[in-house]
């Protein structure tokens, strides 16, 4: 059966894109399953519905992913397909599908919706619908049946990731993503090309604030070898020596961490590499296997500069851990980005102060901050309802990149965004370009490169709202 999956744009100041990673591995698994599969990326191009009507006319199934931020979007492209191709199969999956099936559903008019990690689920329901024959003893699908939604008990997640065929990268055109994508973090590596690999799925941490929607909390690893054979793979193909991966936790298992460095360093010895770290779980010798296999950059979760904060959202760190591993990881000359969340559940002006005072304290080479929006169906999102700082009743199509939420006990919104503000200012700005960042041309060069890059995707509005930011100080 032909099939085209669509990746609805996500508004982003960001200039990087990145494959969709997800739509990949479903494309790989249907494709092994001897069906035509084409995967349109609304984030690399500009594509108007005309030619969208136009790009699925010889599909008679259409699949689009989304995240709880693309509702909208969700929402429209399949009121966009349905309306010009009445009786095309539109499949829904990612985690808005998994968490808000029936909700999307019936606003949408979509036919199925597709829970948790998709590959052998959309391979048999692909199978059923071209055979003709009952979805009865699919699990993890939802769909409409008259006036009813039915849902099937879900699917158990894949322990055996080897068994998963690699992402069908050929199914896009990579030039698009395979900038350089270290320079974001601002790591100074010689320019090569770039990209985005998952080495891990799940996390078993119960993080308060953290959608586990697709993952779970079981977490499962594919192996060495396989992570490096599609590193090769990518290095062969698309002549791509930088990788960013994209894993909720690179580091859980010691063991395979040391063991796939090893590996590489023997196999790609010349290849540079970024992942995400947990400070609890770091030590000097996984540190320093990490260095000499290539890793120029660590980003771990800091969250918080306020330990009582930290226990609320069950982080299971300590600020003394924070301190002693990011100092650890820069002594072995690791770049290390820090990400912080401002406005926590419970957060006062005091904890933030003391956020931003400790971050001060950590002079890491980069830094994120953002405003906490819980993300419905997490326990802070829960949490946040009981506490009436939610409106229950919150339409999904509201929220947005921009949701504005204050879960503070004594801040008011704009106090809050006077906080975001000076972060953003102060530490991603100020500790990378300067105190006269105006007048450092570089900056204004990176910001048209950026500028020009989101034009095409129709995204300014987001560059804009930071440069305001700055030219307002």
């Amino acid at each position: 059966m032909n099939m085209t999956l669509i990746n609805p744009q996500l508004k982003t100041w960001s200039p990087n894109v990145y494959p969709p990673l997800g739509l990949c591995y479903i494309a790989a698994s249907l494709e092994q399953a001897g069906h035509d599969v084409a995967i349109l990326d609304m984030n690399s191009q500009r594509v108007s519905d005309k030619s969208l009507v136009k790009h699925i006319e010889y599909s008679p199934l259409v699949g689009i992913g989304g995240l709880v931020t693309e509702y909208g979007e969700v929402v429209r492209l399949v009121k966009v397909i349905k309306k010009a191709h009445e009786y095309q199969i539109v499949v829904l999956g990612g985690p808005l599908a998994t968490t808000h099936s029936e909700e999307l559903l019936v606003a949408s008019g979509a036919d199925v919706a597709v829970i948790g990690e998709g590959e052998q689920t959309i391979v048999e329901l692909v199978n059923a619908i071209e055979q003709g024959s009952s979805r009865e003893l699919i699990k993890g699908i939802v769909y409409q049946d008259g006036d009813r939604v039915v849902a099937h008990p879900p699917r158990e997640p894949d322990t055996n990731l080897n068994s998963i065929p690699h992402p069908a990268r050929h199914l896009l055109d990579m030039s698009r993503y395979s900038t350089h994508h270290f320079k974001t973090f601002g790591i100074k590596v010689p320019n090569i090309k770039s990209t985005t690999l998952i080495s891990t799925r799940g996390c078993p941490y119960m993080c308060t604030f953290c959608a586990k929607e697709i993952g779970g909390l079981k977490w499962r690893a594919r192996s060495p070898e396989d992570i490096v054979n599609e590193m090769r793979e990518l290095r062969n193909d698309y002549d791509i020596s930088g990788f960013v991966f994209n894993d909720d936790t690179f580091v859980v298992n010691r063991k395979r961490v040391i063991d796939f460095c090893a590996l590489l360093e023997k196999e790609l010895p010349d290849v540079i590499w970024y992942c995400n770290g947990r400070v609890n779980l770091m030590d000097e010798e996984m540190i320093q296997a990490m260095v000499k296999s290539g890793c120029v950059g660590i980003a771990y979760g800091i969250e918080s500069g306020n330990q009582a904060i930290l226990d609320s959202v069950k982080k299971a760190i300590t600020l003394e851990q924070v301190e002693r591993i990011t100092a650890l990881t820069k002594k072995h000359g690791i770049h290390v980005t820090g990400y912080f969340m401002l406005g926590i559940l419970g957060d006062t002006k005091q904890t933030i102060q003391e956020t931003l005072d400790f971050a001060e304290r950590l002079d890491l080479d980069f830094y994120g901050f953002g405003i906490t929006s819980p993300i419905p169906g997490t326990e802070m999102y829960s949490q946040a309802v009981e506490k009436g700082l939610v409106d229950k009743g919150k339409r999904l199509e509201d929220w947005s990149f921009h949701a504005q939420m204050n879960l503070s006990v004594d801040c008011s919104y704009e106090e809050l965004e006077a906080f975001n503000e000076y972060a953003f200012r102060h530490f991603t700005i100020e500790k990378r370009w300067g105190k006269m960042y105006l007048w450092n041309w570089r900056l204004w060069a990176e910001g048209l490169r950026t500028l020009v890059f989101l034009a095409r995707k129709r995204n300014v509005s987001e560059l804009l709202r930071k440069v305001v930011v700055l030219l307002r100080h």
